[in-house]
């Protein structure tokens, strides 16, 4: 068997470390899907254990630790990779890069250093290019809010245009397919929160601000897409208590109409590449497709969706593992039925080199992050949840799950941990699971 850099790393560990902490607290889940635009088989997944990545369209996935990337908690960074296969994290520090798939990573320079990046948008026209949007309070100054480019696949960035005005608190960006001059930026405003959209017609240099209506005042922006062909063209969804709903512009931001209100979040939106289609879901509404014509929303399917990326090869969608029987899954009918690219414990830490960044950055999390996922140490070479440290302060880890591939039908013993925040998940994870061994290998010995 292989012996991995990060194995030795472990075993390492298991000897000279303490037992650490597995996780930030919150339940495994999937909620951004990005395709390299120039490679269809590399697929990077946001989750809220860590940054995934595929190179085979989603045989295998490699996972690269929040710590690696320059983040923690219960940060959700904006993904986006360019056209060599470079990947953009927009976080709390600044903007994450790495120009080798995973191994290695670096904060971009002024005028993004330090800078909260909350945004980031690839060029769909030249993924060469890109933004990158920041909302950096600066207390009673309100907040620093400017467009970065970068013209050469994130190696060098500068700023476009002028700031916005400091009364703005950015939440999202895009790029308009069909004129690149034209940014939009979503947001609130003042004290009151007021939601905006900022538009841009020549690259950031003047700003030009719209207000939704005020029926809208409690809900929160975030620009969805922006139609391929029709730079006026506008989705934008809106964040609500108990709802969400969608809404669409034809005048450039100008004026809004609802198309759309949730049974509760819509987590979900894709147009299809040609832009004729548009699917959108949410874990109440399944998944919902409509002509970009008429905007007559059918239900298609019940996929209790937290993201949906389109692609020539799909609709890809991230799922709830014990509903939908995927994390993530590929459908070639519109959404009808789907294909599983990834089910939670089919992961493990990305090969590197031993000094990598990411080797010695993840060392620590994998444990705890094995046990939770029940990724067994043989389908990592030997770098499983057995392995190192362990994951919690006693030095045990929640019960294991189903192991990523094989059919071990032991249970094998419970360990204990002393994380009290995700036990009632991980308890029907947990169960989820071993229901699907038990199933799979009654089938095996039948």
């Amino acid at each position: 068997m292989r012996v991995f850099p990060f194995a030795a790393a472990i075993a390492a560990l298991s000897l000279l470390s303490p037992a650490t902490s597995h996780a930030n607290g919150r339940f495994p889940i999937a909620d951004q899907l990005v395709v390299d635009p120039n490679d269809p088989s590399h697929i990077v997944l946001r989750t809220t254990y860590g940054v995934l990545e595929t190179s085979d369209a989603g045989g295998a996935w490699s996972w690269i630790c929040e710590g690696a990337v320059g983040y923690g908690g219960t940060q959700d960074p904006a993904i986006g990779v360019m056209s060599d296969g470079t990947i953009l994290a927009g976080i709390f520090e600044g903007l994450s890069i790495s120009h080798d798939r995973g191994c290695a990573w670096d904060f971009a320079p002024a005028p993004l250093e330090k800078e909260y990046v909350i945004d980031v948008s690839v060029h769909k026209d030249d993924p060469t290019r890109a933004v990158a949007i920041t909302s950096t309070g600066k207390g009673t100054d309100g907040f620093h809010v400017i467009i970065a480019e970068t013209a050469d696949n994130g190696k060098t960035w500068t700023q476009a245009g002028n700031a916005i005005l400091s009364d703005f608190i950015a939440l999202t960006v895009d790029v308009t397919p069909s004129n690149p001059q034209r940014l939009y930026a979503s947001g609130i405003v003042g004290k009151s929160f007021a939601p905006a959209i900022e538009r841009s017609d020549d690259r950031g240099v003047t700003w030009t601000r719209t207000y939704l209506d005020a029926s809208y005042a409690k809900y929160v922006p975030f620009l969805a897409a922006i139609d391929p062909q029709n730079p006026d063209r506008v989705y934008l969804r809106m964040s609500g208590d108990p709802i969400d709903k969608l809404l669409v512009s034809d005048d450039a931001g100008a004026t809004w109409t609802e198309v759309f209100a949730a049974a509760d979040d819509l987590l979900g939106f894709a147009l299809s590449p040609d832009g004729a289609r548009v699917a959108i879901g949410g874990p109440k509404d399944g998944i919902q497709l409509a002509s970009t014509a008429d905007l007559a929303f059918q239900k298609v399917s019940d996929v209790y969706t937290r993201c949906l990326t389109w692609t020539t090869a799909g609709l890809y969608a991230c799922g709830n593992q014990f509903v939908d029987g995927f994390t993530v899954g590929l459908s070639k009918d519109e959404g009808k039925t789907f294909e599983n690219l990834y089910d939670l414990p089919d992961i493990c830490p990305l090969e590197c080199p031993a000094e990598a960044e990411t080797t010695a950055a993840c060392v620590m999390s994998w444990p705890g992050i094995a046990a939770t996922l029940a990724i067994e140490p043989s389908a990592c070479g030997g770098i499983g949840a057995g392995s190192g440290s362990g994951s919690g302060s006693g030095g045990g880890g929640p019960q294991p799950l189903e192991p990523a591939g094989g059919c071990a039908c032991d249970l094998g013993g419970a360990s204990s941990t002393s994380g009290a925040a995700v036990l009632g998940g991980l308890a029907a994870l947990a169960s989820y699971f071993r229901r699907r061994r038990a199933a799979r290998c009654s089938k095996l010995r039948a």
